[in-house]
């Protein structure tokens, strides 16, 4: 059980931080009182907290105060906070850069916003994001010879990602930099804390959290009023929200997209109110603008993707409304969770282009309701082995790196999924792909094209690579953000604006301002992947049996089965069906279209062993279907074909698809 302490043992453990960090508070948080006493005395901790109950409090002030207490005039940088957007991390920084100065000590912001650090003479403590920490640790590693604390915020939007991979391998190379290292997280919602208490922050490390309810009215007890509302088009959205202004006038509504494209149309069209966009591919002055701009601004609509999902200061917010189902429960929570705040019942709205996805937004309420979240593990992906080898083979002022030298940098448990001979195999696609040539050693050294990449700061990044540009005013030389290349002059939407290209020039593409009008997009559909647990979790929802999949013919000679396996079972479910001979088309994470013999359709889909043969049989075969669900990473292209198939067989776990499938029985319904 977590220990909790009072406010006057708070007080007297945080002599040189009390004051700067919770003075200006009435009390300490239940939150707080809970992470103060390990985080003090310098055990590594996983806070799980809701939103608004002072976790970076909890979480800083004691890191902060034990730094200070242990040598207040220790040289050079001390704590890193890695953050997951770098929208997060300005607005973390603004809230914690008085504190700290109230304390004496320093804060930047180093991202590929805000690029500069001055390594004469750093702050105490930097917020950054894993590619940045990657850029630190690469190309300046002597700046983070003095860090004794990482502070990992909002982990769960990192768990279970190639960045949260990438984040793991970046954590364990600065254990062998920093000689005493506490490692610390905070997570809103985690669905298996103790687990990731050990993966990201150490073996001796422990998830704490506050009694449910201990901090008064929070984000669990808010009550949730969700108003359904048909869309079929994006102009069915906007027609929506022009309703829900005219209906509660002088509100502030925050819309959630699920897309780039999405943000940029509905924000177009709705220019004649007062309207901001925001999402990633946005400059930072243009996201910054959105923000301060929305946050000032008493009666406004912001439209967004993920950026603004959690974290970043943008006042009190009326209503929530979210253009379809969102990825997950998690992403769910963490969108409604923004509206309302200083009240009691969140408004939100969910606009829906089927009855499918009504049910789905029901389903996501009461897992939200009930704190169940069912995430989905994904082993450590190989691609960070050729990612990891670029890094640090640029981090070595001999400019070399061997298999053996990149294997021990790993973290202990994927160094047990991937062995050294894996990264050689990596090493060697890169030699024969002309990134890499070895020396007369045996060693690896930079070839042109690895050289140009770390010169341009592309080696550090897990996220997909978009092919975008930037695009830049033509009248004022203002960068307002990046765009896929168009194939020719044309227009194109960004911050909320209609831009007429008037020139492309090489990585840039130069535009002046235009209409607001730009053609019609449907809505978007899911993301990339829904977890099993959540699809068999939604068939009970639904009222569908444990254990069986019902088949409803949908034309003369098709059938629909509804399997509600997820993403990655569904599809290797198809794989299956079609080796027994069943043709298969149309594969979602719900249900799949089916052409059946004759005979008519199997009342089992066979024995644990027959199943489990099928499945591993159909992976090896057709692995490269799943390599995009899985979201492998820019640097999966040198990865050699067997890693990454051995990879899937892990992600896929055919073992547990087998017994799951054998137990099910195929039921037909005739309507």
């Amino acid at each position: 059980m977590t220990e909790t302490i009072g406010e006057a043992r708070a007080r007297d453990l945080l002599q040189h931080t009390w004051h700067g960090f919770f003075g200006r508070f009435g009390r300490l948080t239940a939150t707080q009182k809970v992470a103060i006493g390990p985080i003090r005395a310098g055990e590594p901790v996983v806070l799980c907290a809701p939103t608004a109950s002072g976790k970076t409090e909890a979480v800083l002030g004691p890191l902060v105060d034990r730094l200070i207490a242990a040598d207040r005039d220790a040289p050079g940088l001390r704590i890193l906070v890695i953050c997951p957007t770098r929208a997060l991390c300005n607005d973390l920084h603004r809230r914690i850069a008085n504190p700290l100065k109230r304390c004496r000590w320093t804060s930047d912001i180093k991202t590929g916003d805000d690029p500069s650090f001055d390594d004469d003479t750093p702050p105490k403590v930097v917020v950054t994001t894993p590619e940045s920490f990657d850029s630190m640790l690469c190309r300046r590693p002597a700046s983070l010879q003095h860090v004794a604390g990482l502070f990992l915020d909002e982990l769960h939007l990192l768990d279970g990602t190639a960045r949260g991979d990438h984040l793991r391998a970046l954590v364990e190379r600065q254990r062998r930099i920093s000689k005493d290292l506490q490692v610390c997280a905070a997570s809103a919602t985690a669905a298996d804390a103790s687990r990731l208490a050990k993966e990201f922050c150490g073996d001796d490390a422990r998830a704490v959290a506050a009694a449910p309810g201990a901090d008064g009215a929070q984000e669990g007890d808010r009550a949730l009023r969700l108003d359904l509302r048909q869309a079929f088009t994006l102009e069915d959205a906007e027609r929506v929200l022009r309703d829900l202004i005219d209906e509660e006038p002088g509100s502030k509504i925050l819309v959630f997209a699920n897309t780039r494209a999405e943000v940029e149309w509905l924000a177009s069209r709705l220019s004649d109110r007062q309207v901001f966009a925001h999402h990633g591919s946005l400059s930072r002055g243009e996201r910054l603008r959105a923000e301060k701009g929305f946050l000032q601004t008493r009666s406004a609509i912001c439209v967004a993707t993920m950026t603004l999902e959690l974290g970043v200061d943008i006042g009190d917010v009326d209503r929530v409304v979210l253009i379809n189902p969102p990825p997950n429960v998690a992403s769910f929570t963490q969108r409604v969770g923004r509206s309302n705040r200083r009240g009691t019942t969140i408004q939100a709205t969910g606009l829906v282009s089927s009855p499918f996805d009504e049910d789905r937004f029901r389903h996501y309420l009461e897992c939200a309701t009930e704190g169940r979240l069912f995430p989905e593990r994904i082993p450590a992906r190989p691609s960070l082995l050729p990612q990891q080898a670029l890094s640090l083979l640029f981090q070595n002022p001999a400019g070399w790196v061997s298999a053996k030298a990149l294997h021990a940098r790993l973290p202990a448990e994927i160094q047990g999924l991937w062995t050294w001979r894996d990264g050689e195999a990596c090493l060697r696609q890169m030699r024969e792909m002309g990134v890499l040539h070895a020396d007369a050693k045996g060693r690896y050294v930079a070839d042109e094209p690895a050289r140009r990449d770390f010169r341009y700061g592309r080696i550090h990044a897990h996220i997909d690579d978009s092919q975008e540009v930037e695009v830049i005013d033509e009248t004022t030389g203002r960068v307002l953000g990046t765009a896929a290349v168009p194939d020719e002059a044309g227009a194109l939407l960004l911050a909320g604006r209609r831009h007429d290209v008037t020139r492309i020039k090489e990585q840039q593409v130069f535009v002046t301002g235009g209409g607001d009008e730009g053609d019609t997009h449907f809505l978007s559909r899911m993301g990339p992947r829904y977890s099993f647990g959540l699809a068999r979790d939604l068939a009970r929802f639904l009222g569908h049996e444990r254990d069986v999949l019902t088949l409803t013919p949908s034309s003369e000679k098709e059938w629909t089965l509804e399997h509600y396996a997820g993403t990655l079972w569904g599809r290797l479910l198809a794989v299956v069906l079609r080796d027994m001979g069943v043709r298969v088309k149309r594969v979602t994470a719900f249900t799949a279209v089916v052409k059946i013999g004759r005979g008519g359709p199997p009342e089992r889909l066979g024995s644990l062993d027959a199943l489990d043969e099928r499945a591993r049989r159909g992976i090896k075969e057709g692995y490269k279907k799943f390599l995009k669900p899985l979201q492998g990473g820019p640097f999966m292209r040198y990865v050699p074909e067997d890693l990454k198939r051995r990879w899937v067989m892990e992600a896929l776990r055919p073992d547990e698809f087998a017994r799951w499938a054998s137990h099910v029985t195929l039921a037909p319904v005739i309507r």
